[in-house]
């Protein structure tokens, strides 16, 4: 009987052999229907061309592929496992025989493998070849089971393996993708021809992906690089740039505060600067201005280097709401950045300090209760605080700006809930990390954009040196010569104790005192990090802002906001466990005052990603590296609600496809939607947990 094609949002459980427990593995990895589950492409292609006879494995061949993934298939004829006598380790030990030979694989601390595995199982391993006890052996290989029958696992020569879930094996992923590419029907044509040109359509993508010809090409079916991986991408980033561009334009729509200006405001403003703007920082303070008196709500991000000046842009936004009877609040992800901003804004408020109000979660309560009061009542023009803001005990009186340090660290509902106290206010964006075009796009798409692009006068040249630990001895040489001029030092540990990072032999920031305590005995050391309590913590801070202390050992609480122009040298341990834009904003930390300045890097691995450093001091280049190299999620430190979860486009590879699909998105607006347009884009937008559609 042929049974009726299925549209793509059919629920999986229509698949046959998927029981409840099946099901439900599905479901808890997010694949409730057959879209879900067909967009869930394989993680690696085994080339039957590829596969090494077991016979063939012996010493003599051992150096040509030692260093490289080898992939073997064989059926197992003796598993056994064990505990090492000195670390205690579980042990488990199988030998794989293909008919020309065997091979040992190897596993440390994986027990559970003696219940997965089972002699007679054929099986499908790659991984590195080493020398062991036995001679050549293969340890923590990847494998795929293969079952208990001899005949060829494949018929094409390219074979796709998926990861298992829970009780649903890569083979039983394999059969049910293959049953539902069989009963699919061909989705409708909703990308534009200027992205569709010379590409497959989606259900021959899928087909291409899941079921490759013989002559694919492996290299690119593993990049991504593929027409179809191109095709399926290019429906992600099409939605997601429509949806982006349909809130920009519900947005411009809305009516906003205008902020008055006049020639007296400007001179007021004017008396506040300690020296005079840039060009770059005249330009941006001038499209923030001509934004807060257009009559529409503000939604800018402001971008610029380490040291372009984004503080003072946005105190002068501050300035100019408070300076005519609103309020501004400065909404920062950390206590100790937010006391920096703080004390940086009393400094240029000078006798007008009193209209300044700071709220911290740590605060006590009679101190919270008078900040609070003073932020109800208007007296507070001017408010710095942390997710304290967010509260519901805050009221504000007449909330014209919010301005956001480091947005991405604040998830859409913490925004909107500060939204709501304040009817609809204006919107200043600053980004401490420069962001690659892409990235911006995709992060803070509905955002008008503006660049900070010319550093000030007189920053000085950071010398940024790459050593082995075996050197680090020229390291403190550095600080200590640095020192006896009178100079100030910072030395960033990755780690607060060992039990932060066990699996690694890493120099917590304990050692790293020890180290420090030995070696300059004379030199008043504050140690910082994220455990401290609030006071404890700004107390020690202040110490060597203040000069009285001459190192300052941290964790990367220092990262942005500390300003101490007399700091000149800063030393990185562990530089490998550190992005490279989250270096260079440590970087930035030096370099601020009249003398010259040095950074360095120790570690003992990744020297060629670490070199970039080294070669350059452009923010934007050094974040683009990052980005290729670490995925957009860790390039912010964590995974968030404020980044897009595709599941076949890449920020980074696919850059170019999102910048087409952007001005796709816009010319398509501009004819306009029809209603199943819209109900094509509000799925794709719940398939990839986007931000609702405006």
């Amino acid at each position: 009987m042929t049974l009726a094609p299925l549209p793509l949002s059919t629920k999986v459980t229509v698949l046959r052999g998927l029981g409840p427990a099946r099901a439900a593995a599905l479901q808890e990895a997010g694949l409730e229907t057959l879209r879900d589950l067909l967009w869930s492409l394989p993680y690696r292609y085994v080339d039957r061309g590829s596969l090494r006879p077991l016979g063939s494995l012996d010493l003599r061949g051992f150096e040509a592929a030692e260093g490289g993934v080898v992939t073997v298939l064989g059926t197992i004829r003796d598993l056994r496992q064990s505990t090492t006598r000195v670390q205690r380790m579980a042990l488990t030990e199988v030998l794989l025989e293909d008919g020309t030979g065997t091979l040992r694989l190897v596993w440390f601390n994986q027990p559970y493998l003696g219940r997965a595995l089972k002699v007679g199982d054929r099986l499908l391993a790659f991984g590195p070849l080493v020398v062991g006890r036995h001679g050549v052996e293969m340890r923590a290989p990847q494998f795929e089971l293969m079952g208990r029958s001899e005949e060829t696992p494949w018929v094409r020569r390219l074979l796709p393996l998926y990861r298992k879930l829970g009780p649903l094996t890569g083979r039983v992923r394999q059969r049910l993708v293959a049953e539902a590419l069989g009963r699919v029907h061909p989705p409708e044509e909703w990308l534009p021809l200027e992205l569709s040109k010379d590409l497959p359509d989606t259900l021959a993508a899928l087909r291409l992906l899941h079921e490759p010809p013989d002559d694919s090409d492996a290299r690119a079916l593993e990049a991504g690089t593929t027409p179809a991986h191109q095709r399926l991408a290019a429906e992600e980033l099409f939605a997601f740039a429509l949806g982006v561009a349909l809130r920009r334009a519900g947005r411009l729509r809305r009516k906003g505060l205008v902020v008055p200006t006049s020639a007296d405001l400007r001179e007021r403003l004017k008396a506040y600067l300690p020296f005079p703007l840039t060009g770059a920082q005249r330009r941006t303070f001038k499209e923030v201005v001509d934004d807060l008196t257009s009559g529409r709500v503000m939604n800018r991000l402001l971008q610029g280097d380490v040291g372009s000046g984004k503080t003072l842009v946005a105190f002068l936004s501050l300035a100019m709401v408070a300076e005519t009877g609103g309020q501004g609040a400065l909404l920062v992800p950390t206590e100790v950045l937010a006391r920096q901003h703080a004390a940086t804004f009393q400094r240029l408020l000078g006798p007008e300090a009193g209209a300044l109000q700071l709220l911290l979660g740590g605060m006590k309560a009679a101190e919270k209760r008078a900040a609070l009061a003073r932020i109800a009542s208007g007296e507070a023009r001017y408010v710095v605080g942390t997710h304290a803001l967010f509260q519901e005990a805050v009221a504000f009186h007449k909330l014209q700006l919010v301005v956001v340090d480091e947005q991405h660290r604040f998830g859409v509902k913490q925004r909107e809930a500060l939204k709501e106290k304040g009817g609809d206010p204006h919107w200043l964006v600053m980004s401490a990390t420069p962001i690659p075009r892409s990235l911006a796009l995709a992060v803070f798409g509905d955002l008008d954009q503006s660049l900070l692009d010319e550093l000030p006068p007189g920053r000085q040249p950071i010398d940024t040196k790459l050593l082995h630990p075996a050197q680090a001895e020229a390291a403190w040489g550095l600080v200590g010569r640095e020192l006896v001029a009178g100079r100030q030092a910072f030395v960033v540990s990755p780690a607060i104790d060992p039990s932060d990072e066990s699996k690694v032999q890493l120099r917590d920031i304990q050692a790293m005192e020890k180290l420090l305590r030995a070696r300059f005995p004379d030199t008043e050391l504050a140690v910082v990090h994220g455990r401290l309590k609030a006071d404890e913590l700004a107390a020690r801070m202040g110490r060597f802002v203040h000069g009285d202390a001459g190192i300052l050992l941290a964790t990367t609480v220092v990262e942005v906001g500390v300003d101490v122009p007399n700091a000149t040298v800063m030393v990185v341990d562990h530089a490998e466990r550190f992005g490279l834009s989250q270096l260079h904003q440590l970087r930035g930390r030096v370099g601020r005052g009249q003398h010259r300045s040095h950074f360095v890097m120790l570690s003992a691995s990744e020297a060629e990603r670490l070199t970039v450093l080294v070669e350059t001091r452009d923010g934007f280049r050094i974040a683009q590296k990052d980005l290729d190299l670490r995925g957009p999620g860790e390039f912010f430190g964590v995974r968030q609600a404020g980044l897009p979860q595709f599941q076949v486009a890449d920020l980074a590879r696919d850059r170019t496809l999102l910048l087409r699909c952007r001005e796709a998105a816009d010319r398509t607006l501009h004819v306009g939607l029809s209603d199943r347009q819209m109900d094509w884009l509000r799925r794709e937008q719940a398939r990839l947990r986007l931000a609702d559609v405006s």
